[in-house]
């Protein structure tokens, strides 16, 4: 149970820490405004996996079960994400300031999209490296932890 706990504080920080190092990003180059929209949507997914995964390890520290409330905040988040990703990608190329922030911005939605599908529909990181496009290939996709949460 400890090494479980451990590993759920570990995501939570290790979401907060990758969210706040794509801020200083963002701050510390001049990017045009098709980076800010998807830096924040980036953000916003970052975010939510922070606070779910400290949510996860919250429960197993006080011994609760998941609130019902929480099932269907993260029903409604989920359907946001997908309102917000249509709004940013249709939004990004009118934004842009230049070729560079459009394709910057593009590499930064595209990342967005991969951690939305990570936490919200199946799970794309396995082993303690993470991300293993082998593994990832070589077997099954399994539902996110939030999918099978809010699907059961």
């Amino acid at each position: 149970m400890q090494k479980l706990k451990r590993q759920l504080l570990n995501l939570a920080i290790g979401e907060l820490v990758a969210l706040i190092t794509f801020i200083f990003v963002y701050r510390l180059y001049d990017l045009g405004n098709a980076s800010l929209l998807t830096f924040l949507y980036l953000i916003f997914i970052l975010f939510q996996g922070s606070l779910y995964w400290f949510y996860r390890y919250m429960l197993i520290v006080s011994k609760r079960k998941v609130n019902s409330k929480v099932i269907n905040l993260l029903k409604l988040v989920r359907g946001l994400n997908i309102f917000l990703l249509i709004m940013v990608g249709i939004t990004v190329p009118f934004v842009r300031s230049s070729m560079t922030d459009l394709i910057i911005a593009l590499g930064i939605f595209l990342f967005g999209i991969i951690e939305y599908i990570n936490y919200y529909w199946y799970r794309l990181s396995y082993g303690k490296s993470g991300f293993n496009i082998k593994i990832l290939f070589n077997t099954k996709l399994k539902k996110s932890s939030i999918n099978k949460l809010i699907t059961k």
